[in-house]
Parts: C-alpha cells; sequence; structure tokens
C-alpha cells in the first residue's frame, strides 16, 4: 500500500511539472524505485517481525519437525531473532527459545516456506 501511494505522489508531481508553465531543466528526474521501501527485495535478506503469524508458524514447524525427526522431547518457548529472504516462496532464519527435556536451549533454524506454502526445515543448529 506504500509503495502504490508513493508511485501516485510521483506520478501527480510529475504530471503537475509536466503541466507547468515553468522550466523544469535542472530539476532531477522522478525515478520508478524509491529509497525508502516497505516491501521486500528478492534474493535479500530483511529482518522480519519475531511475532508475526508467519514467523510463528514456521518456528513451531521447525520444532515440530525436530522433535519427530530425532524423538526428541522438544518444546517451543519463543521466537529471539527472525530474518527473512524472498526466494521461490520465502526462507526464514530463526533464533528460538525451546525447552530440551526440561532444560531451556536456544536453536537456530532455516526453514523454507515453498510457493504451494508447505514448509521443509532445511537446517538446525545449537546455539548453547
Amino acid at each position: 500500500m506504500r509503495v502504490l501511494r508513493q508511485l501516485f505522489c510521483a506520478l501527480t508531481l510529475s504530471s503537475l511539472l509536466a503541466c507547468s508553465p515553468e522550466k523544469t531543466e535542472g530539476l532531477p528526474a522522478l525515478q520508478a524505485s524509491s529509497t525508502v521501501s516497505a516491501e521486500p527485495v528478492a534474493g535479500a535478506w530483511a529482518l522480519a517481525d519475531a511475532f508475526s503469524p508467519d514467523v510463528q508458524e514456521a518456528a513451531r514447524f521447525a520444532v515440530q519437525t525436530y522433535a519427530v525427526q530425532n524423538k526428541a522431547r522438544v518444546l517451543y518457548k519463543d521466537v529471539t531473532q527472525a530474518r527473512q529472504q524472498v526466494v521461490s516462496g520465502l526462507n526464514f532464519e530463526l533464533h528460538i527459545q525451546v525447552t530440551l527435556d526440561g532444560a531451556s536451549r536456544k536453536v537456530s533454524a532455516k526453514i523454507w516456506r515453498q510457493p504451494d506454502g508447505a514448509y521443509r526445515l532445511q537446517a538446525w543448529a545449537w546455539l548453547d
């Protein structure tokens, strides 16, 4: 929505300048892309909101998948850091607080949300 608003403002400003009888020489040309963007850039890692539903769902999937694959009693507690990368789907790199056999542990997990919405656990590494 923010990008659409910026585009609308840019188009309005350029049409006003085009209709203006004053010379516009020396004014910088409007660029189609803005330096401030709320939209993720494909291929670039960006910080993500640890409390967003997408991040929470990916974290819970990672913990559940690890627990099943390793026959371990791992319980999800919290996401402490989150990054995402737009690819064919979406990659998440999360630092997750878990409980393993009653002890608090921290893990780094990479999860790929495929274009069809299915998740795949790509990496799991204990941080402590």
